[in-house]
């Protein structure tokens, strides 16, 4: 960056790119930072305030000041621009037992605005190195059948001395050394501070670095923003970096074989000192993904406004902003990243603000750029009569009118009967899990209301409304029951099926079901409890004992 007089902040400290280049020891995703001596600890440094674990697949855009920040890559795998990844948001315990409200289990989707070719010419060669390594879920770039859609996610929470160097008038005076609060990430500011960071720092950017940012034509440039809760959640759970089963079905990124201490810093009460801080960026192990302080430390605000969790969708109310990832305060079931909290943005003194409150960005972008217009509407024409079709499909019909394999001998036909089958129960169970999880909520609700102070020909009323509730709860159990023996029931009978003929069927609907996934929601959805069936049937067939009606329901219901 050259030094110019509209802008006072573009000088660069001296030394600092041989600086940050003599410090810079690779790191990978999940590695954890090397302990440091005494000394080394007390000593902030900027490589320690921007980036203290360097990685070669690290993303870097220029700050004022000489600072950077550091971004890593988001992938998502989808068949064109409106295939997204579909995921469970919340957790189911987090803490808060009969609260579901909060952060239940729920569907989202998510992707990025980038394919591989809207970026930078240095990005690009990145995501072929990292491709060349393995990337999970991520596809290679030279893969035809699937796209990769990218977003980039800061590295770290914004630290103190990234927000001097944007919001501040002036370079900060680094001639007496850095403080030891420049590392840290930066908190008491209201979530409206940090959408105004957002603006300043992509501003700045584009008078100063537009070379940097991703583009598309007609002077549409990539930005910075908070993350929406999708995008959050899917990064710090690991992203592309980890499997299907580990994002949906686990509550924390795996570990390892190291402890949450190592990962997070929170209030842990077996620990034998409590943190009485916020630590410095980067303190612990990184993600799958190579973010760190996802969990624990500060705190971080979303771009999302709160909205209660009805299980299968957001209600329609909409309240304050999201919070997610807990602070060092917090202790570790309120640090997972599925759990939120819902932050007001005003108080009686003003706008909210807290000292364990911060925040992360993301670079992003519009998704209608003008050189896509074509592709989208050439896209859209040929897939929206059967995304059309889909919505108005129930899960039942749009299975049985699905193309399904076409069986030539007996033993086919009893393959892909027993195959269907399977899948319309398990999609059942899902169905009637959601109408449980609604019900649920309503019964809570009936019982908040009988312990208020009310007359009793109401309490009386509302008993039986209580009563009638727990019935309708109890029939929906035992339904969700009837069909986990009917899908045992189908697992022993593809048992008996041979093997060459159901593979031949099973095959067959897998590519069937492939096809449509990067568009149809429910095939989608089917896929995916297509491949749990797979593996039951496998299971069933080496170790029958362990596939039981209770370990069925618990893979199988979100």
């Amino acid at each position: 960056m050259s030094e110019t007089m509209a802008h006072p902040k573009t000088r660069v400290w001296p030394a600092v790119a041989i600086l940050l280049v003599l410090l810079a020891t690779p790191l990978s995703a999940m590695d954890c930072p090397e302990p440091q001596r005494t000394l080394q600890r007390l000593t902030p440094t900027l490589a320690r305030a921007v980036n203290p674990n360097p990685d070669e697949l690290d993303i870097t855009l220029p700050m004022p000041c000489g600072a950077r920040l550091v971004l890593r890559h988001v992938c998502v795998a989808a068949q064109g621009f409106f295939g997204d990844l579909r995921l469970d948001l919340g957790c189911s315990d987090c803490g808060r037992e009969g609260l579901g409200f909060m952060e239940g289990r729920r569907k989202a989707s998510v992707s990025g605005p980038f394919t591989i070719e809207d970026l930078p010419e240095q990005w690009q060669l990145g995501l072929y190195k990292a491709a060349r390594g393995g990337e999970g879920t991520c596809p290679d770039p030279n893969e035809a059948e699937q796209t990769g859609f990218y977003y980039f996610i800061a590295k770290y929470e914004i630290s103190n001395l990234q927000w001097d160097v944007v919001m501040g008038a002036a370079c900060p005076d680094t001639t007496a050394g850095l403080t030891a609060a420049d590392p840290r990430p930066k908190t008491d500011i209201s979530w409206f501070d940090a959408v105004a960071f957002t603006r300043r720092y992509t501003e700045w950017l584009l008078e100063n670095a537009p070379a940097a940012l991703p583009h598309f034509a007609g002077g549409r440039f990539g930005y910075i923003r908070l993350p929406t809760e999708a995008e959050w959640e899917y990064a710090a759970r690991g992203g592309h970096m980890v499997t299907g089963q580990q994002l949906n079905r686990e509550e924390f990124f795996p570990l390892g074989n190291r402890s949450f201490r190592d990962f997070a810093v929170f209030t842990d009460p077996m620990a034998a000192k409590q943190p009485e801080r916020l630590a410095w960026i980067g303190s612990r192990c990184a993600n799958p993904l190579g973010l760190y302080d996802t969990a624990g430390n500060a705190a971080e605000m979303l771009l999302d406004p709160f909205r209660f969790s009805l299980g299968f969708r957001l209600h329609g109310a909409t309240g304050g902003f999201i919070a997610k990832g807990g602070s060092y305060r917090k202790r570790l079931t309120e640090i997972m990243p599925g759990r939120r909290e819902e932050i007001p943005f005003f108080l009686d003194d003003g706008a909210y603000r807290a000292t364990d409150l911060g925040f992360r960005v993301v670079l992003s972008a519009i998704v209608t750029s003008r050189n896509r217009f074509d592709m989208l509407g050439q896209e859209w024409r040929a897939k929206a009569p059967k995304m059309a079709q889909d919505e108005e499909a129930t899960p039942g019909s749009a299975l049985t009118t699905a193309p399904m394999a076409n069986p030539s001998t007996p033993a086919e036909a009893t393959a892909l009967a027993t195959i269907q089958s399977a899948l319309f129960t398990a999609e059942s169970m899902i169905s009637y899990a959601r109408r449980r999880q609604v019900m649920i909520f309503e019964l809570e609700r009936l019982q908040l209301l009988t312990r208020k102070s009310l007359p009793e020909h109401v309490l009386a009323t509302l008993q039986g409304d209580v009563d009638r509730a727990i019935g309708e709860v109890q029939q929906v159990d035992a339904a969700i029951s009837r069909f986990g023996d009917l899908y045992l029931n189908r697992l022993s009978q593809g048992v008996t099926v041979p093997e060459v003929q159901m593979n031949e069927q099973m095959l067959s609907i897998e590519q069937e079901l492939s096809l449509e996934e990067g568009f149809n929601e429910s095939q989608r959805s089917r896929l995916e409890l297509f491949v749990l069936f797979k593996d039951h049937l496998n299971l069933m067939r080496s170790d029958p004992e362990r596939v039981t009606r209770a370990s069925i329901l618990e893979d199988i219901i979100p």
